[in-house]
């Protein structure tokens, strides 16, 4: 026994390139094995969550609800469908919701599928930040706006590479399959939570709408140049922004900047249904009685303030991943600017801190910050920029943006609302 065991050895080390190779390949299948057992454990454990609620829902209504989902079978390389058909689609099913789905086949289809959509009980947008982009932007420019804002709460079923969205709508999970589940639960329990728009307008008066920040500067540029480095792998984020560091020290975004204070939240408008007697309104078509219009009282109009903007990188982003947000009376977005004396060593380290998932890890540049209700910036130099909504590229003109509060509603899992 011990002779053969001494063999084994002898040949495991004179074939070690062998042997390490099969001990990888190994290691990778049983954990690949072990990560798919514990994915369907987790879709089982939410199917039965699933048939408990859609068993509740039949007995309490007469008709199923009707749940529309603009999916982006292109998202995540073309892996999104599949995604959405694991893990999502049928926790929706087995709750008893009727769903409808409409795949997109070309770039902006999902906003033309928002704005032309007539009836639903809810909309889900399944994909990434740039399809959640098109949709609301296909809603918010329909002329029965107003109406549909308020009477279709929406749904985000995360299977894009960027869901900036479901970072604070969702609970953080461990598992993607788990955060996936959890976006489908919520469209199913129901609950939703009030969001803000950014209404961004250009100098032909076209608007797209985001949810969560603009950015304009050399870390925007930066970021969009990462998937160039696939090369280097898993180093390829840190790679890029050291590679930005060979070029002329610093780039500057210079800009004209104007804008106002935050805005109060508007109050919902009380229906006032007078009634009249017979008589009352008999006398009135006697004698044609005009009713007086009530007065509209003028508002004063806020002055702008205006700077110069020289900077090393803009933003101006929303509150709807602040806890307190829902309770203020007033909203706001929050604009910073970072100093053009940032070194090259500070530069890079302030990279590599945006890419780590440490969230203790605090920024060291000191930034200059407004809380504003509304802006417009005009960058000097718009040909040789881009802007970011969102994380999706748009050019860099002038543009007119401002903070629409409690604009959406989006579902939200019970969890994270009472944390809200």
């Amino acid at each position: 026994m011990a002779q053969r065991v001494v063999k084994i050895a002898k040949t495991l080390r004179n074939n070690w390139k062998k042997t390490t190779f099969f001990v990888l390949v190994g290691s990778y299948g049983i954990y690949y094995v072990r990560d798919r057992i514990k994915a369907n454990e987790i879709r089982a454990d939410y199917c039965k969550q699933a048939v408990i609620y859609g068993e509740e829902t039949i007995q309490t209504v007469s008709k199923p609800r009707k749940v529309t989902i603009i999916l982006n079978p292109a998202a995540r390389k073309g892996k999104a469908k599949k995604l959405f058909e694991k893990n999502a689609a049928p926790l929706l099913h087995l709750a008893g919701i009727n769903v409808e789905i409409i795949k997109t086949e070309f770039d902006g289809h999902a906003k033309d599928c928002a704005g032309a959509l007539e009836s639903t009980d809810a909309l889900v947008v399944a994909g990434g930040n740039g399809t959640v982009g098109e949709v609301i932007t296909g809603l918010l420019r329909r002329s029965d706006q107003q109406s549909v804002s308020k009477n279709w709460p929406i749904g985000f079923i995360p299977i894009g590479f960027t869901n900036t969205l479901a970072k604070f709508l969702y609970l953080d999970s461990e598992s993607e399959v788990r955060w996936m589940c959890n976006a489908a639960m919520a469209i199913i329990k129901g609950m939703t939570t009030p969001v803000d728009v950014m209404s961004i307008q250009d100098s032909e008066e076209r608007s797209v709408y985001g949810l969560s920040k603009l950015e304009w500067g050399e870390y925007r540029n930066v970021r969009d140049r990462i998937p160039k480095y696939w090369y280097l792998g898993p180093l390829k984020s840190k790679f890029a922004y050291v590679f930005a560091t060979v070029q002329e020290w610093p780039p500057v975004f210079k800009a004209h900047l104007a804008y106002r204070p935050p805005v109060d939240v508007p109050e919902e408008p009380e229906v006032n249904q007078q009634q009249y007697s017979f008589f009352s309104r008999l006398f009135s078509w006697i004698w044609r009685t005009e009713q007086k219009e009530p007065e509209i009282e003028e508002v004063e109009e806020i002055p702008w303030k205006q700077v110069d903007v020289s900077t090393l990188e803009f933003s101006a982003e929303t509150h709807n991943d602040n806890v307190e947000n829902a309770l203020k009376t007033t909203r706001s977005m929050s604009i910073e600017t970072l100093p053009t004396d940032i070194t090259k060593t500070g530069f890079i380290k302030e990279g590599w801190r945006r890419v780590s998932k440490a969230k203790d890890n605090k920024s060291e540049i000191q930034s200059e910050t407004l809380q504003v209700g509304e802006f417009k910036l005009t960058p000097v130099e718009p040909e040789a920029s881009f802007f970011s909504i969102d994380n999706e590229q748009f050019d860099a003109y002038p543009v007119h943006v401002k903070i629409l509060p409690n604009k959406l509603r989006f579902f939200i899992n019970e969890e994270t609302n009472q944390t809200r």
